[in-house]
């Protein structure tokens, strides 16, 4: 009796380490499910807050007086930022067409307030050539910082914000214009980054630009900046009476805002084109 009592007793310690290991393997399996979950929770509200840090400009593009269109580039700037986008297909059956354009709220140049200004173009194209036949294009206000702000395109009539219907341009071609953005800073001397974009014919040349090194250089605490295009367009070369913009970004131009824009038409084929952004 007494080996068969040593052999119960080896058998307890056996049964509490087996114990021990699977109360071990439960905890580690248990905190492996709970780092997945605060994996999965992070994810989703890191994408929450992305997604809250976005707000869109809707193009409304009305299609009634265009011929058959078939092919349109979008494109739009805000808050120092640019985009743009081909709308063709079934897209362009109705009577309008909806073009949404993201942005970040934020970036390291500007944030998005109430009034700030931004522009959309809508280009209808000729599907086989890609050439521009005609254009509208718009000016608007922020009304919405973190949601959607809607803006009509090819619609109404012409004013200082709007070409109203879609434009026809018939000028002689522009060779390498230079867009010349003239900033006047003598009520925001302490600026310092600015972001100027521009855009003509649906391209864009942006620069941030170090506002107190060309303040230190200016005699009138206007600063300029000179942005070439020297590629033809994918719609088509630059032609007198295209239209063209400046946008000019920053936290420091606040109040009243932190992006402001403005437009012209050429109306010569020289090379230098100016514009007072502010």
């Amino acid at each position: 009796m007494f080996p068969q009592f040593l052999n119960k007793g080896e058998c307890q310690p056996t049964k509490i380490m087996n114990i021990q290991i699977n109360n071990k393997m439960t905890f580690f399996s248990t905190i492996s499910v709970l780092i997945v979950i605060l994996s999965f929770t992070i994810i989703i509200a890191h994408n929450q807050v992305m997604a809250a840090s976005k707000f869109t400009i809707q193009a409304k593009i009305n299609l009634k007086n265009l011929n058959n269109p078939s092919k349109l580039k979008v494109v739009a700037s805000a808050n120092g930022d640019t985009q743009a986008k081909i709308v063709e297909g079934e897209d362009l059956d109705s009577k309008s067409t909806t073009v949404s354009f993201p942005f970040n709220e934020k970036n390291d140049v500007v944030s998005v307030g109430s009034r700030d200004e931004y522009f959309a173009c809508a280009y209808d194209l000729d599907a086989i050539t890609n050439q521009m036949r005609s254009y509208s294009c718009v000016e608007g206000n922020i009304k919405n910082t973190g949601g959607k702000n809607t803006i009509n395109i090819g619609s109404g009539s012409s004013d200082t914000l709007s070409t109203g219907s879609f434009q026809t341009v018939n000028g002689r071609q522009i060779t390498n214009p230079t867009i010349t953005v003239s900033i006047p800073l003598s009520d925001r001397k302490d600026v310092k980054e600015l972001r100027v974009v521009t855009m003509i014919k649906g391209e864009f040349e942006s620069r941030t630009i170090d506002a107190q090194k060309l303040l230190k250089q200016s005699d009138h605490n206007t600063i300029i900046v000179p942005l070439l295009f020297d590629k033809i367009p994918e719609i088509g070369p630059i032609q007198q009476g295209d239209l063209f913009f400046a946008c000019v970004s920053a936290d420091d131009l606040n109040p009243p805002e932190g992006t402001e824009c403005e437009h012209r038409v050429t109306v010569h084929t020289g090379h230098v084109h100016n514009l007072v952004a502010r």
